[in-house]
């Protein structure tokens, strides 16, 4: 994967500047944040959608990188959508991502945000949506283009799994997959806690397990909640809730410390199923809520 190694080529030069031993055990913070191409997807009216994420190495340190010169995507029609927040890196999760992990727990890696936005840009588009973000002095970019068959993205899985249907309605239009569903704008204030919620459906057709498999304990879905721009800090309580059941919904409450124009994303994925995990781009679907604050 010729993106991801450039960025990782990239981030060694970057780890050794910040004083990070190319085999050392990674530090808990200090360490650097860079943007990934996950791959892209055809739409049937030739368009063609980019998917990004990235990788924060911290794994107790959330960095925040304001929309800018030094957190921007280039042709600049393209810009705005990219997260400002970049949660820490957690060990090795769990394939249901919903479970948490044991105090003190290490890992050989450390996980990275999959899929957070996309681009979209138009049938027959030539060039490249770079995204570039500079952090403690240094700067890695990521070019996105869809001139590589290795980068395409598809469902259903090899089982038959597809992302969930996510509204933010119970009978409201459904987003499916990373490039998801925009909810109506909410207003809140400093302080005060708004309720938020989804209605989460995993429609896929799938095939029966091949061999018997232990008994599932693992919930059907799971939903997750980010800060995905904003001026301050946000509380979400809770920020995951499991879904027992293959259709349900999910409430949690969030609170703003600061005024301002904030993006939250949601996560729903059924990432506890045999063909789907959160390394790769199946199956989770993205909803995002823009919320204006005032004090």
């Amino acid at each position: 994967m010729f993106f991801a190694i450039v960025v990782a080529f990239v981030a060694s030069i970057g780890l050794a500047a910040q004083g990070q031993r190319p085999l050392a055990p990674l530090r808990p913070e200090g360490l650097r944040v860079a943007p990934f191409f996950d791959g892209w997807y055809q739409n049937p009216d030739g368009a063609i959608t980019l998917s990004f994420g990235y990788s924060n190495l911290n794994q107790d340190e959330t960095i925040e990188i304001p929309l800018g010169p030094d957190n921007v995507i280039t042709p600049k029609e393209f810009d705005g959508r990219q997260p400002t927040t970049f949660v820490p890196a957690s060990p090795d999760l769990p394939r249901d991502d919903a479970t948490p992990v044991a105090p003190g727990a290490t890992a050989g890696r450390r996980e990275r945000e999959r899929g957070v936005f996309t681009v979209t840009v138009p049938a027959g588009f030539q060039g490249d949506v770079v995204w570039t973000l500079r952090v403690r002095g240094q700067a890695y970019s990521v070019p996105g283009r869809a001139r590589s068959g290795a980068y395409q993205l598809r469902w259903p899985m090899a089982m038959g799994s597809v992302p969930p249907l996510l509204r933010f309605k119970p009978d409201g239009p459904a987003g499916r997959g990373p490039a998801g569903i925009e909810a109506d704008p909410v207003q809140a204030r400093v302080g005060a806690p708004v309720p938020l919620t989804i209605w989460i459906t995993d429609d896929s057709n799938r095939e029966k397990d091949p061999v018997p498999l232990a008994p599932k304990t693992k919930a059907a879905m799971n939903v997750r909640w980010y800060k995905h721009s904003g001026p301050g800090p946000v509380a979400f309580n809770p920020p995951r809730t499991p879904i027992p059941e293959l259709q349900g919904s999910a409430t949690t409450s969030v609170t703003f410390a600061q005024p301002g124009e904030y993006v939250l994303r949601v996560r729903a994925d059924n990432f506890g199923r045999v063909d789907t995990s959160s390394g790769n781009q199946c199956c989770w679907t993205n909803g995002y809520v823009k919320v204006t604050v005032t004090p």
